[in-house]
């Protein structure tokens, strides 16, 4: 080992950084940091233990300059600087890692916002998966970046507990324009389509809690000289505790839907999930009947649970309550007609 050179010397300032780096990514000992910062050393060779204890006062400095920093009793001691990816657990980031990748995915806009915060994440993740994160943020062209303003606002109106005023106006684009002042108490993402809602309180027109689509949003605008406090009064667990998707009850009861699916659907609703189901009956042809809880809108009808008993096909039947079995088979009908002409 006598004829081996001795370690290149790395200036204290960007020792401390490279230090710094590792111990953010996980515990280590002086000897595995040694071996990081100087890879052609030989362990115990010419100037070994010059650079062990160069790395020691490193460390020492550390500790005044970081104040996450902790020492692991052990043998060896291992030091570690934590962050959220030594003190999370690995589940931890796996699931704030997928929810960032589903938004990021079903967003519009240039995306940069989601992208930023996915590149973030991606720092809490080993090394190895760097490369594979980084490639799958690539996007292809340029888009309108609406979407990306709108989220700023939107944002900074939650998080500052400021009002905001837009324009907005019903589905399917009928009916006029209008400008609309809310509170904002939560923002959620659809479990369907992925699309992120607006809840809380607005003051126009209702005077009530209410959802609202951040994508047809328009003329966004922060009331930023008035605060307000989202009150104790507000559960989400109550105002979602019927919910199919981001629509709460609202003050409305939810409905009672009686639903009979066919054997070869009936798996499906076996494997579970939903959470507004009662158990299954099941009957000698291999069909069951359920029941589920959704909330009704002004006209009536459980328009987030519609999609999702519609998506079955001929492989459910709505037996109850009547006006839902009816507009069930109005439903049906027209797409037969619809499909009929369109041949």
């Amino acid at each position: 080992m006598h004829g081996q050179a001795a370690p290149e010397a790395i200036p204290k300032a960007e020792r401390l950084f490279r230090l710094a780096t590792l111990l953010r990514e996980g515990p280590r000992s002086v000897r595995e940091l040694a071996l990081a910062l100087y890879p052609t050393a030989s362990v115990g060779g010419e100037g070994w233990s010059g650079v062990e204890r160069s790395i020691q006062r490193d460390i020492h400095d550390l500790q005044r300059l970081e104040s996450d920093y902790r020492k692991i009793s052990g043998r060896p001691p291992r030091h570690v600087i934590e962050t959220h990816r030594s003190t999370l657990h690995p589940v931890e980031i796996l699931a704030l890692h997928a929810a960032a990748r589903l938004t990021y995915h079903r967003a519009v806009g240039e995306r940069m916002h989601h992208r930023a915060a996915l590149q973030k994440l991606g720092q809490w993740l080993p090394e190895h998966l760097h490369g594979v994160v980084n490639r799958s943020l690539q996007d292809v062209g340029r888009r309108n970046n609406r979407e990306d303003l709108n989220l700023e606002k939107v944002a900074a109106a939650w998080l500052g507990a400021h009002p905001l005023r837009f324009e907005y106006r019903k589905p399917g684009g009928s009916g006029q324009w209008r400008t609309n002042i809310m509170e904002t108490y939560l923002i959620e993402a659809h479990p369907q389509n992925l699309d992120l809602y607006l809840i809380g309180l607005e003051t126009s027109f209702h005077n009530g809690v209410r959802t609202f689509k951040l994508s047809r949003l328009r003329a966004l605008q922060v009331l930023s000289d008035q605060t307000y406090t989202i009150p104790d009064t507000f559960d989400p667990q109550q105002f979602f505790h019927a919910a199919w998707g981001v629509v709460g009850t609202q003050g409305r009861a939810a409905e009672t839907i009686a639903l009979r699916f066919r054997a070869d659907a009936a798996y499906r609703i076996l494997e579970g999930g939903y959470a507004q189901m009662s158990e299954p009956t099941r009957h000698d042809d291999g069909s069951i009947t359920v029941t589920i809880d959704a909330p009704v809108d002004s006209s009536g009808l459980p328009r987030e649970a519609l999609p999702w008993i519609l998506s079955f096909g001929p492989r459910v039947q709505v037996l109850s309550p009547p006006h839902l079995r009816e507009h069930w088979l109005s439903e049906l009908r027209a797409a037969v007609v619809g499909g009929e002409e369109q041949l």
